[in-house]
């Protein structure tokens, strides 16, 4: 059931690196740079990123176990894997001029983001001036560009246009503002831009985006640039919880396991043991939910159809049950995993605050994802008109 690539052995190989490297990520409070080293040699960020510019354009299943196999190491690893390396497959959304800028000389360039529509822009001849002022843009020290959200003023006085703007980094300022409970070694700063044109080529209005209908699909022929936005990109910020949650899972059992082989006796009571049972099922639930949904998706895209709207809600339903369940998985690791874990030395609470740090991301928080689903179920397609303006 689980897809195997080269880069998925590669990372197998770092495992124990990343782990003793988590620590100097947290130091910093972005990714060690030796991490950083590996990625790029391993081309972790290039799995979604079209082979026209040297990319795997690998089937997103092996995106998902990337993102789940680096956050058992280095959750702050995790968390960036999913954020940035979801980029590499935005970009080849964008018209190819767009992507040449990019990739043409550095197949190895990142990209960070910050999508919500803080920006204000102004249409002009050939673009748009923008400014504005982004949180949380993940990874963005060892960036060399930027997506960002911004809205367009609407001149007949009509509701503004959603756009996301692509900037290099010349054309923008990090400012370090990174200091948090949670994900602390993810440099999650801030991003200024201030009355910075942008070109036309280098924007995509975020409804069109939504649709499908994107001027990359012209060169980029493969089905995973044929695939729903929210199909690809809500996976980038729930795998890595899930991985997180189940390197809590292994350290609360270690500390029980090391117990039992110095005194058989010690084997933790029913309610321990079946605490230790449902936060595992609810890691391998929620792991599998979402690589259905996404391989669903993409064999869809494959066989030259359309996402349907069942896809498209099942696939927001599963990601909000996949964040419960990672922050109930770990919630019981916690719990069971022995007094040393309030240590601040402790890798376990670590990974506690970890996992409830990423459950605030915007995409993370309840919305009205399941009482959509809900009416889905009572009334059919017929009460959705509303879902292609918002999945």
């Amino acid at each position: 059931m689980y897809p195997t690539h080269p880069v998925l052995d590669a990372l197998a190989d770092i495992h124990d690196e990343l782990c003793r490297l988590e620590a100097e990520s947290c130091e910093l409070r972005r990714l060690a740079p030796d991490i950083v080293k590996r990625f790029r040699d391993i081309g972790v960020m290039r799995l979604l990123q079209p082979s026209r510019y040297g990319g795997y354009e690998a089937d997103p299943r092996v995106f998902n176990e990337a993102m789940y196999a680096i956050s058992r190491a280095s959750s702050c690893a995790g968390w960036v894997t999913g954020v940035v390396g979801v980029h590499s497959w935005h970009i080849g959304l964008f018209e190819d001029r767009t992507q040449a800028e990019v990739l043409g000389d550095n197949p190895d360039t990142w990209i960070s983001s910050s999508y919500g529509p803080a920006g204000q822009a102004t249409r002009v001849p050939g673009g748009h001036v923008l400014s504005g002022r982004w949180s949380f843009s993940s990874g963005s020290d060892y960036c060399d560009w930027v997506f960002v959200g911004g809205l367009v003023a609407d001149e007949g006085g009509g509701p503004p246009e959603y756009r996301h703007f692509l900037l290099p980094r010349p054309d923008y300022t990090v400012v370090d503002v990174w200091h948090a409970s949670g994900l602390i070694g993810t440099g999650s700063n801030d991003i200024v831009v201030s009355e910075q044109f942008v070109p036309e080529h280098r924007s995509l209005n975020v409804a069109d985006t939504l649709e499908r209908r994107v001027p990359g699909k012209q060169v980029n022929t493969g089905p995973l640039y044929d695939m729903p936005w929210f199909g690809v990109l809500l996976n980038s910020v729930v795998v890595p919880l899930l991985g997180a949650a189940d390197a809590a899972l292994g350290e609360a059992l270690q500390v029980h396991r090391e117990k039992v082989a110095a005194n058989s006796a010690l084997m933790p009571g029913d309610l321990t043991l079946s605490r230790f049972a449902e936060a595992s099922g609810a890691i391998d639930l929620g792991r599998d939910l979402l690589l259905r949904n996404v391989g669903d998706l993409y064999e869809t895209a494959a066989a030259g159809r359309a996402p349907t709207a069942a896809q498209r809600l099942r696939g927001k339903r599963d990601h909000m049950l996949a964040v419960g369940l990672a922050v109930s998985a770990v919630d019981k690791a916690y719990q069971h995993g022995g007094p040393r874990a309030v240590r601040s030395s402790s890798r376990l609470q670590q990974l506690w605050r970890d996992v409830h740090a990423g459950e605030h991301h915007a995409m993370n928080l309840p919305d009205g994802a399941l009482p959509v689903y809900g009416r889905y179920l009572v009334a059919g397609e017929a009460a959705l008109a509303e879902i292609p303006a918002v999945y």
